[in-house]
């Protein structure tokens, strides 16, 4: 007789999680076995799956010669691995007909299962109430991609797929639902979880927005910022037009609010940044900054030079990814501060490389700040490792579509 009131419960979004009866279920150290897969598979497909099925999402890519005996073998190494956990002594493996579940005596309780019930009744839901409800049931249980480690198999990425365009609907409906009922807080709280859990779709807009919306200028522009050098370092692209648009409505509530420049000042006074040596920043932020001091320097008439630093092997090859490779970046960057002037800038462009801005400075100056930073790098022998490149500022150019084309055309040269 099978013994009433055993629970499964499996968390599979984000992450894998199973126990039965508050009791943590670990079968095999690698989550990838196939008897951990098939356990997985029969935990989500609460109403069976077929044996042609099971086979196919667990050997379609590989060469087996009895596919049918090998799958039999799988069912006996998991039914042996459940008892030793602890859990009560049955049978949970149930086959009849060709189909395989978890023995339907077991309740079986299973995250990604119940999202996606929740999120397609909150889609065809028709009160609003109801519906906002539900959307909220729904992302609440919704904690990331369906089975990650099993990213690699057919059946798993199909139901990922399926389960993040579900997300990605609700998400939006219930944001734009907390948008128009202004309720501010609870938009903040849901974007910043979609943000961590998808931070290169674009949910930062909602983020931003409501911290904008709540009086929380700060945190908003340091969302920004973070976005902008996310955006450009991993995907080489900038911010979306609608978060360029909260940064301009961001730039309107600053200037109309009458304690707002107070504040800045004041957030400006208490830096701690350091303010002797060269000026380190983000690449974005430093081609920004170098479009606005082009403008500034024009009128001047202030010569300035751009130098790239690139870090080699030692034989004038770009130094590839490696432990190596982050401690001569360390060592090069405190090396470029030191040696250039506190009126000067940089910014570390690519794993390997840094750019830096030279102000009111000669070429033959510039060979000058090149020597300091091999004479500020902790060995003699470490200056053979780095490549120096030198550009004029074209200040010709400020203002125009092509301002920052000698820029451009140093840092991709050298790659």
């Amino acid at each position: 007789m099978f013994e009433t009131n055993i629970v499964f419960k499996a968390k599979f979004l984000g992450g894998v999680d199973i126990s039965c009866n508050g009791t943590s279920i670990v079968l095999e150290r690698n989550n990838t076995t196939k008897v951990n897969q098939l356990f997985q598979m029969l935990l989500y497909y609460q109403n069976g799956v077929a044996r042609d099925q099971v086979i196919y999402n667990l050997f379609h890519n590989e060469e087996i010669a009895d596919e049918s005996n090998s799958l039999r073998a799988i069912v006996f190494r998991l039914r042996k691995a459940l008892l030793a956990t602890g859990i009560p002594n049955e049978d949970y493996v149930y086959i009849k007909r060709g189909t395989y579940r978890i023995n339907p005596n077991a309740v079986v309780e299973c995250d990604a299962v119940k999202f996606e019930e929740l999120a397609k009744k909150a889609l065809a839901a028709e009160d609003a109430k109801e519906q906002k409800k539900l959307l909220e049931e729904a992302c609440a249980i919704y904690d990331g991609d369906f089975l990650p480690t099993l990213s690699g198999y057919e059946w798993v990425v199909t139901t990922q797929v399926r389960l993040k365009k579900l997300f990605d609907r609700c998400l939006r409906q219930l944001l734009e639902m907390y948008k128009v009922q202004k309720e501010f807080k609870e938009l903040y709280e849901l974007s910043h979880k979609a943000n961590k859990i998808y931070p290169y779709d674009g949910w930062q807009t909602y983020e931003m927005e409501a911290l904008i919306e709540v009086g929380n200028t700060k945190d908003a522009l340091k969302l920004y910022e973070d976005t902008e050098t996310l955006m450009f370092e991993e995907l080489g692209v900038s911010v979306s037009a609608s978060m360029a648009e909260q940064l301009d409505k961001l730039g309107a509530q600053v200037k109309n609010s009458p304690d707002m420049i107070s504040e800045v000042k004041k957030n400006l006074d208490t830096t701690k940044e350091e303010i002797e040596g060269a000026f380190y920043c983000t690449y974005p932020v430093f081609v920004e900054s170098y479009r606005y001091i082009k403008r500034v320097i024009r009128r001047s008439g202030q010569a300035a030079w751009l130098m790239l630093c690139t870090i080699t092997d030692g034989k004038g090859f770009a130094l590839n990814e490696s432990d190596r490779l982050e401690n001569l970046a360390e060592e090069l960057s405190e090396a470029i501060r030191n040696s250039a002037r506190g009126g000067d800038m940089y910014a570390r462009y690519s794993s390997n490389q840094f750019v830096v801005l030279l102000l009111d400075i000669t070429q033959e100056d510039c060979v000058l700040v090149q020597s300091r930073i091999n004479e500020n790098l902790s060995k003699e022998s470490r200056k053979r490792y780095i490549k120096y490149h030198l550009a004029p500022v074209n200040l010709a150019s400020a203002g125009t579509d092509n301002d920052t084309d000698e820029l451009q055309d140093m840092v991709r040269g050298d790659e």
